[in-house]
């Protein structure tokens, strides 16, 4: 690939900085790379949580919009802000290899002994947090990770969930500490950073090529496993694949029940019944 490659991204800092890490791969590869940042309907709409959009995949649709409309050649994305259905014309070329995938409580009480607001709103969050600590609530946060640190420390809440791997990567240092997976187990995808493609494209060939074949084995079984649940942001889900031992852990919380459950490979039909009834029985 001789020219140079268009890379539609969100505009957000921690978008930015991922898709620079993609461009670095395609730097050592002799490709030449631009940014292209697009706004979403969910980053133009800051009051809404994420769980009440009719549409799944919110942040990601006007990126991939832009592959489409021959304005990128690929666009880079937080995988787990990927729909499981995003178009018959895109795929997923390549994950990066995996980052930390747990969640991380900024605080400047600790977790056991904390009473007060937590600012966000993923379901996932809620529910298995408030399985654990009863003087926990929650209150609707939106914005990029920065906005959400500034609400934090103008004291707008008493506390903010935040994935690990976002902290890394924008190499931030924050009060507060990790969350155990066995206490809040992480949504699909998390810790890894996804490129959607034309199928079929040059692009997609090339990014195919260099592919971590764990990380793909991880993101792609935790994937399908989503298309199989019909999930969406609205249900407090957990996907987790282990590429060496070959596992895959699912967990779900709802009314204050936790389940949990673990298969070898990729479940079974019957397997999926099981989780399918659990969700929606």
């Amino acid at each position: 690939m001789e020219r140079t490659l268009r890379i539609a991204t969100r505009g957000s800092r921690l978008a930015l900085i991922q898709s620079y890490i993609i461009g670095e791969i395609l730097s050592s590869n002799g490709i030449k790379y631009k940014m292209i940042p697009v706004r979403s309907e969910g980053d133009k709409d800051l009051t809404k949580p994420l769980y009440e959009y009719n549409e799944r995949g919110i942040f990601v649709k006007a990126v991939n919009e832009e592959i489409l409309e021959g304005n990128a050649d690929i666009s880079v994305h937080s995988a787990k802000d990927l729909p499981f259905d995003i178009g018959e014309e895109l795929e997923i070329s390549y994950y990066s290899e995996r980052g930390d995938t747990r969640d991380y409580f900024v605080s400047n009480i600790s977790l056991e002994g904390f009473s007060g607001i937590v600012g966000g709103s993923s379901i996932r969050r809620q529910n298995f947090l408030s399985l654990r600590y009863d003087k926990m609530s929650f209150k609707n946060l939106r914005g990029n990770i920065d906005t959400r640190i500034t609400k934090w420390k103008n004291k707008e809440v008493d506390g903010l969930v935040i994935a690990k791997v976002a902290i890394d990567r924008l190499g931030f240092s924050l009060p507060g500490e990790i969350i155990s997976e066995s206490v809040l187990p992480p949504a699909p995808n998390q810790g890894l950073i996804a490129v959607v493609t034309r199928k079929n494209s040059e692009e997609s060939k090339f990014f195919k090529s260099i592919v971590n074949g764990a990380s793909f084995w991880e993101g792609d079984s935790e994937r399908k496993l989503m298309g199989e649940l019909s999930l969406g942001c609205d249900m407090a889900v957990s996907i987790r694949a282990y590429q060496e031992s070959r596992t895959i852990k699912f967990s779900f919380a709802r009314d204050g029940k936790r389940y949990d459950l673990s298969f070898k490979n990729f479940p079974d039909s019957k397997e999926i019944k099981e989780m399918r009834d659990i969700i929606y029985g």
